[in-house]
């Protein structure tokens, strides 16, 4: 069965050779320099809602599942078993899981199968 894969990570903690497609989203506005949402993570609504109040990263966004989409299905079509799609930030805790998030349940309810993962979230 194909299996979709949408990560988060951050620079900081070394690259991610696996993915199939990579958005650096380390351009959009950083929650990390806002007191209140320094410790917490994009999976925290205020946090994501920080990343999306930015109009950059909503006009980013839709371009940018769009494109993973049309390679999505063409490995779908090749027959390949998945797909990888990640976004990385600098630490992997913010941006980068606010953006993977919002993929996530944007292919979810697309009907695709996904796996969910943030590999630096919880790291400091």
């Amino acid at each position: 069965m194909f299996k979709l894969t949408v990560m988060s990570f951050g620079f900081k903690h070394g690259s991610c050779d696996e993915v199939n497609i990579l958005y650096d989203v380390r351009g959009f506005k950083n929650p990390y320099y806002v007191d209140e949402l320094r410790d917490k993570t994009g999976l925290c609504d205020d946090v994501y809602e920080y990343v999306f109040s930015d109009e950059a990263a909503e006009a980013f966004f839709l371009p940018s599942v769009t494109a993973a989409r049309v390679a999505l299905d063409r490995a779908i079509a090749l027959g390949k078993d998945g797909f990888t799609l990640a976004y990385a930030c600098t630490g992997g805790k913010h941006r980068s899981v606010s953006f993977a998030r919002r993929a996530k349940d944007y292919f979810t309810e697309l009907g695709y199968d996904v796996v969910f993962v943030n590999r630096d979230c919880d790291k400091l």
